[in-house]
């Protein structure tokens, strides 16, 4: 039961990322092609539209061998198939990208197009007074689900058994313990507090990241970034509630019998949905909100900057004269940082120690 249940979980976690990968070009923004920047009139051009499909059926056929592969070798090596074959995956995906952008990177180069169109920068100096973000009071109800988890915990210490469940496999059956302590009691509402922080860095991060206007049609550009940042927002505050809520069920479990299939079912399901959830946001919005409707008519003759010379194969950004800390990824859904400003690794230094230290310090 334990094998089949291993086998079809790594099916269905495989199966979104491969999804997302393969259908990445569709969704970037109309002014990048495999992180090039281009005219927004050339991104349906049939030469792009059919790099596109190029690179799409082709991972769609690594995928399909990765997916096979990964059904029968679950069969034998379970716990160690997923991680395996989606590291060889996002491999080869990363490796078709490149592919894909050197040969875009030529083909701009052919076409000429800053020799032939007017390179402007359009910023709208009202932007952030525009809300591009739901408040961050609305976590609030995740920091009231925090409390409640903490003090149920310290009121019903006694009711804990000495020896705490910590990890179950697919039957339901422990497969790890855990001494009952004051620390180890704490490290559930410890990774909720951790995540209500990072939701709100994010969510403010939402907000503040750099602006990219297309000036082919720049108030249709600016609405549909204020309505993809929107939507974004309120996803990080339905999904930081809906996983606050999840570690609360699991705590609770510690004070009072749940059944465990029944809490495992409620974990993968509400795993599932967030997933699925951000799968449909990308395909709903694209990057910056480029498959957004608008009514406005674009204009022709004028292209963004061309800045390629900052984006190293295409990916990362690193700009010592830029301040912007934050700003949109040229390839995939979401933002990335510009990796010259110290902030930036500061800031990922401190989210991913802090991620690691939590089980080391609550063990």
């Amino acid at each position: 039961m334990m094998e089949k249940a291993l086998v079809i979980m790594n099916l269905v976690m495989f199966t979104p990322v491969a999804l997302l990968m393969i259908f990445t070009p569709f969704l970037t923004r109309k002014t990048e092609s495999f992180g090039v920047s281009i005219p927004s009139d050339a991104f349906d051009s049939t030469d792009l539209t059919a790099m596109r499909k190029k690179y799409a059926l082709s991972l769609a056929a690594f995928s399909v061998i990765i997916f096979a592969a990964l059904a029968f070798i679950s069969t034998y090596f379970a716990e160690a198939a997923f991680p395996v074959g989606l590291i060889l995956f996002l491999v080869l995906s990363y490796m078709m990208y490149l592919r894909f952008h050197f040969r875009m990177k030529n083909y701009k180069r052919e076409q000429n197009w800053q020799e032939t169109r007017r390179q402007t920068v359009v910023i709208d100096t009202a932007f952030r007074s525009k809300k591009p973000t739901y408040s961050n009071a609305w976590f609030g109800l995740s920091f009231a689900i925090f409390l409640i988890s903490l003090i149920l915990s310290l009121v019903f210490y006694n009711r804990i058994p000495e020896k705490i469940p910590m990890q179950f496999d697919f039957d339901g059956n422990v497969t790890n313990w855990a001494t009952k302590s004051y620390r180890t009691v704490m490290m559930f509402p410890a990774v909720q507090l951790y995540l209500i922080v990072l939701f709100v860095f994010i969510n403010t991060m939402i907000a503040k990241a750099k602006q990219l206007v297309d000036p082919a049609e720049e108030e249709a550009s600016i609405r549909k970034n204020l309505v993809f940042r929107r939507k974004w927002s309120l996803f990080m505050i339905i999904s930081g509630t809906a996983m606050t809520l999840l570690f609360s069920l699991t705590q609770l479990a510690m004070i009072y019998p749940i059944n465990q299939t029944i809490l495992l079912f409620v974990s993968l399901t509400l795993s599932a949905l967030i997933v699925i959830g951000a799968i449909w946001l990308s395909f709903r919005t694209g990057q910056g909100g480029s498959r957004l409707n608008t009514a406005a008519p674009a204009k022709s003759g004028s292209i963004n900057r061309n800045d390629d010379r900052y984006w190293k194969l295409g990916q990362f950004y690193f700009n010592p004269n830029d301040p912007a800390v934050w700003i949109e990824k040229r390839f995939g859904i979401g933002w990335t940082v510009n990796f010259a400003r110290p902030a930036s690794w500061l800031t990922l230094i401190a989210i991913i120690l802090i991620a690691v230290c939590l089980p080391i310090i609550f063990s």
